[in-house]
């Protein structure tokens, strides 16, 4: 499919976290421009505006370069977004339906590097919804088992994280897994100095 060569394409990609898992936010840039090449025929850089969130969660919209291309759109500076996946622009399903209104309104088409869906017809529409369902449901899922997780950890003692309550701190200890490599685990040990204080609020509260 040929393009106008004025066109600009927006290439958007997120990772939640800095890890070496999954696919990077370089790979999906370069997927994005790999689909474009092939859909549009267009190969040139220039073309192509990059927006980079790495370390934020697609629970929400409330991300530096997502709010820099959603201004962007509002400029008229490109004609289409393009994404690896449907869930690097969000996993919640109310952010997806306010978005694909937003750039139906300016005229922007949204389009996902490995999902095909146009969501200028009634189906486009109807299967994006359907893809945005699944990637919220995902998400819900990992909250979920995070959660457990995390509660079954707490249970044996250790630490995960967060503000310490008063009168301890966070102490890292180095345990051996069962591959002989070692594991740093945290868990709460006292401050005696803060810890006169505790008991002194407990005794004033009974």
């Amino acid at each position: 499919m040929k393009s106008n060569l004025n066109e600009m394409f927006a290439i958007y990609s997120r990772k939640s976290k800095y890890t070496g898992k999954g696919e990077s936010v370089e790979n999906q840039i370069e997927k994005c421009k790999d689909y474009i090449s092939r859909k549009f025929d267009i190969e040139d850089e220039s073309k192509f505006l990059i927006y980079e969130d790495e370390g934020f969660t697609g629970a929400n919209t409330n991300r530096p370069d997502f709010k820099r291309m959603m201004k962007d759109a509002k400029d008229k500076k490109f004609s289409a977004i393009v994404c690896y996946k449907l869930d690097r622009i969000s996993r919640n399903m109310i952010d997806l339906c306010n978005l694909t209104e937003e750039l139906e309104k300016l005229g922007i088409s949204f389009m996902c590097a490995t999902q095909e869906f146009d969501t200028s017809t009634p189906t486009g529409r109807a299967m994006l919804r359907l893809l945005g369902t699944f990637a919220e449901f995902e998400r819900d899922v990992i909250a979920e088992r995070i959660r457990d997780n995390m509660l079954e950890l707490a249970k044996t003692g250790r630490w995960l994280g967060g503000t310490t309550p008063i009168g301890y701190k966070s102490k890292a200890i180095e345990k051996k897994t069962l591959d002989g490599k070692a594991k740093k685990l945290f868990k709460l040990d006292t401050i005696e100095d803060e810890r006169v204080i505790v008991e002194l609020i407990f005794k004033k509260y009974k």
